[in-house]
């Protein structure tokens, strides 16, 4: 059996800081230290729809990532034009508004849908159709009338965030018209009682919107058709994720998809080729929060590392595959008896290339 792990924001770290070793994560390190290293890039942003693109070897600014989205949190393939719509705060300044969103906003359900009606009613005539998945993560479908091409590159929040964003305003034919949309939902949210309720509470507010990832299915099955070019280096048999990207990816690709367990001895099968997503150092990442991504770090260790380096050295997998994005690892039974490959800092072991 083949394992192939995904674990993104664990080399966007090493850049000044993380300390010398991987603290709290012995297993880990071993498994890094003695693995073969293969494809090392630049250290990517935490962003998983980037991991999960060079992956598969897509272009991640041509992907659906709205529609692919939707449909892994959903089941369920949506018709149309499909795009993150994510609730965000620009914190501004004498000449930039800097992008702040996710779990770090403290935004509630009950907020999140308050906020998202109040926009749905406003654009109905436009044909919006807001999903709230999560606080902080909203889908709005478009409606379009007949083979409209719907032109408009975006870029995911997680690239944005801590950024001006000014920097990465949405481009193409009908940027114009979002732009326009979103300065008209940045009225409507300003004026709205939940933000009044926050302001009060000394909570950020919610005065923006964060289009991105827009396109339709139809997209991907396109520029995925097979024969048209080599997207997955392997084939896998089952996935195990919970973030809503890799689901619908998996979707598209016709692979069975699992809850990720809160183990890796819960995996219900592993007796055939698997790709198992573990992004949860992605959002302490995301917050600037090290102690919480160290803390995210060690359960991951006792969890999910110990066992894996057990089960490579049993034998139980024939090899381990684990990609950060920056650097991808191969760990086989016999590299237990690589000694000499000390422990590094992560930094080395994340972008030194080793033969």
């Amino acid at each position: 059996m083949k394992l192939t792990l995904l674990l993104p924001a664990l080399c966007s770290t090493a850049q000044g800081a993380m300390p010398d070793v991987l603290v709290g994560a012995p297993a880990l390190a071993r498994l890094l230290a003695r693995a073969d290293r293969h494809g090392v890039g630049e250290v990517i942003h935490p962003g998983i729809e980037h991991l999960l693109a060079r992956h598969f070897l897509l272009d991640a600014a041509s992907l659906p990532w709205g529609a692919l989205g939707y449909w892994g949190e959903t089941g369920q393939v949506a018709q149309g034009v499909v795009m993150r719509l994510d609730p965000v705060h620009l914190q501004l300044g004498m000449t930039e508004a800097i992008v702040h969103g996710g779990a770090a906003l403290r935004l509630t359900l009950d907020e999140a849908q308050a906020l998202a009606q109040a926009l749905q009613a406003h654009f109905a005539a436009s044909g919006w159709h807001i999903h709230v998945a999560a606080p902080e993560r909203w889908y709005v479908c478009v409606d379009r009338a007949g083979n409209e091409v719907f032109d408009l590159q975006t870029t995911p929040l997680a690239q944005a965030l801590g950024h001006d964003a000014g920097v990465f305003k949405p481009q193409g034919r009908d940027a114009r018209r979002w732009l326009a949309d979103i300065n008209e939902a940045q009225m409507l949210l300003f004026a709205h009682p939940v933000n009044a309720a926050r302001e009060a509470r000394g909570l950020p507010i919610i005065n923006s919107l964060w289009p991105w990832g827009a396109g339709d299915i139809s997209q991907f099955v396109h520029c995925c058709e097979p024969g048209e070019r080599a997207f997955a280096p392997m084939q896998y048999e089952v996935v195990y994720a919970n973030n809503p990207l890799a689901r619908g990816l998996a979707h598209a690709l016709g692979w069975p998809v699992h809850d990720l367990p809160e183990t890796f001895d819960e995996c219900a099968d592993l007796s055939v080729n698997a790709l198992i997503v573990l992004d949860d150092l992605v959002q302490p990442l995301q917050d600037g929060d090290f102690e919480d991504w160290q803390a995210t770090l060690e359960g991951l260790e006792a969890r999910w590392f110990a066992p894996l380096r057990h089960a490579l050295a049993q034998g139980s997998l024939s090899a381990l595959q684990i990609d950060t994005g920056a650097a991808r690892f191969v760990g086989k039974p016999t590299q237990r008896w690589r000694f000499w490959r000390t422990v590094k800092s992560l930094e080395s072991l994340c972008s030194a290339a080793r033969v």
